[in-house]
């Protein structure tokens, strides 16, 4: 995070106890209120640490959350209540709540939808079900002009459909393939940082995948653009004044700018009747790529969108392809490089998924490959641990939380952080919940062949646990694009794991100079952590 100017540090101490004074007197604290997370400068002090050290925060949040399961703070012009325990965060997941109010804080702020478009969400108060919520204008506007359903579809449609998934598959593989083949076989390369290495291969890849070619064409500097605009997303979202946050407005209107106008061109080369109506239901093409992008077109156009926000649907695209999942990737291969045996043992299970005598188009069997014990483990684990989200709900009437009386429009967090890190639901004596260890998902499992002999075989399971794992959220308003996600991860992390030795050299900072330590979580990002260390190894490709 930039240090501002001391002129815009004297303004921010200078209005915002201001600002608190004038709220402080609408009346004190009725007791039946949450209790509030403690500050030094009332409505200043927890925004402040929450934009300059997020991860202090939230551990300030975790303690509170120990004595008491719901707790309030102001964050900006929001007054928030975290909550925490498996029945209050699964009751924020019922209809009772939308995530609609942030989303529009999103589209508003981080990707700079205009006040027009805007409204159009604001108006429609339908909800994403098929069914309209309770109390909306009869009688309600047909499925088709409902922005909220419309939405909910478009991303069912592209995101959960089989074969789309089935296509991103074979899409990616081929284009990732692309990155690793540049490596001759044989050859020790010494000197490859991970995360440098995966925020731009997987990244292009990815983006040809669902995107297509045109946009890397256009812009070949688009990555660089996504990742400088990515690090303000959660800032940017909570509406913090923009001459406090230039930066994040500039690289936010830089990148939005560059999705308009590949948009643009696109839809220009785009030949509908010789193109659109002949591609089979997820297939790609490679002017907008995949399903999910060719419905994003249609939707933004059956809702005549203005100019900047279209640049900005596509921006939120990106966001959702991108922030996850290659953190998340990079975060797998560190775990499994760190440790030899580890990483023998991952090569093992993933050589069962290779297709021999592969065509050019796949590499790896991804149904088996998702369907490895050991895999799946190291996943789960490393969402465990990285990914510290507020999944972030609004109830649309009264609600009772933690034995708390909380109005119609009250905003709930329940920080991945607590539940996830919780030693009493993931610690053992020799694996605290707060290291990373492969085997903590998996049982060994007694089982019998056909001619009655018996062995021991690892096998997934979450032990009951569920219910405190939300990394992609929960009911409704769950991610969509978890398939996806999941996909791209496994595939990347298998085809380099199943094609290099590799050998761990050094961590380094960013500019590339020898770090003392390993990597820890860098919590400035709004989903996934990155590594605030790189990874230097040597590899040499074997296939």
């Amino acid at each position: 995070m930039d240090t501002l100017p001391s002129i815009r540090l004297l303004a921010l101490l200078v209005l915002l106890p201001l600002i608190a004074v004038l709220l402080s007197r609408q009346g004190s604290k009725p007791q039946s209120e949450p209790p509030r997370l403690s500050e030094t400068i009332p409505f200043v002090s927890n925004t402040w640490q929450f934009i300059t050290n997020k991860q202090r925060f939230i551990n300030r949040v975790r303690k509170a959350l120990k004595s008491s399961p719901i707790v309030s703070c102001w964050l900006g012009p929001l007054k928030i209540h975290f909550v925490t325990g498996g029945g209050n965060v699964s009751i924020i997941f019922r209809s009772s709540f939308t995530s609609e109010p942030w989303i529009n804080r999103i589209q508003k702020y981080a990707a700079g939808y205009t006040s027009t478009d805007l409204q159009k969400f604001a108006e429609d108060k339908s909800g994403g079900l098929s069914l309209p919520r309770k109390g909306t204008k009869s009688p309600p506007p047909p499925p088709e002009k409902r922005i909220w359903h419309a939405m909910h579809r478009m991303n069912e449609d592209g995101l959960m459909n089989e074969y789309s998934v089935t296509t991103f598959t074979r899409t990616y593989q081929v284009f990732f393939n692309e990155h690793i083949s540049k490596f001759p076989v044989g050859e020790w390369d010494e000197d490859v940082q991970i995360f440098a290495f995966l925020k731009r291969s997987m990244a292009i890849a990815a983006t040809r995948s669902m995107l297509g070619h045109r946009i890397m064409d256009l812009y070949p500097d688009i990555v660089e653009a996504f990742w400088d605009w990515e690090q303000y997303g959660e800032t940017l979202a909570f509406g913090i004044a923009e001459w406090l946050n230039r930066r994040a407005v500039a690289a936010r209107n830089k990148f939005c700018g560059m999705c308009f106008r590949w948009y643009e061109i696109a839809c220009q080369e785009y030949d509908q009747e010789r193109v659109g109506d002949n591609v089979r239901v997820g297939e790609w093409e490679p002017i907008f790529g995949s399903q999910m992008s060719r419905g994003h077109v249609r939707w933004m156009k059956n809702f005549d969108f203005s100019d900047r926000t279209i640049g900005g649907i596509f921006a939120l695209f990106s966001f959702g392809l991108h922030a996850n999942t290659i953190p998340i990737g990079t975060w797998m291969l560190i775990e499994i490089i760190r440790d030899p045996d580890l990483y023998r043992a991952v090569q093992e299970e993933i050589s069962q998924t290779i297709i021999k005598g592969h065509t050019c188009s796949e590499f790896l069997d991804y149904t088996k490959l998702a369907s490895l014990p050991l895999i799946q483990s190291i996943y789960t684990e490393v969402l465990r641990l990285h990914v510290q989200i507020l999944v972030t709900r609004t109830s649309i009437e009264p609600v009772k939380v933690a034995g708390y009386e909380l109005p119609r429009g009250s905003v709930l967090q329940a920080p991945t952080a607590v539940p996830h890190l919780d030693e009493e639901i993931w610690g053992t004596p020799e694996h605290p919940a707060h290291e990373f260890w492969a085997y903590r998902h998996v049982e060994l499992k007694e089982v019998r062949n056909a001619t009655s002999q018996t062995s021991q075989q690892l096998e997934f399971s979450m032990k009951g646990r569920t219910a405190s794992y939300f990394p992609y959220g929960g009911g409704f308003h769950i991610c969509a694009g978890r398939k996806y996600a999941k996909c791209e991860i496994l595939t990347s992390v298998a085809m380099i794991i199943s094609r290099f030795d590799v050998e761990f050299i050094e961590w380094v900072k960013s500019d590339g100079s020898r770090s003392e330590r390993s990597a820890i979580d860098s919590t400035g990002n709004a989903v996934a952590t990155h590594p605030d260390r790189d990874m230097k190894v040597r590899w040499r490709r074997l296939w």
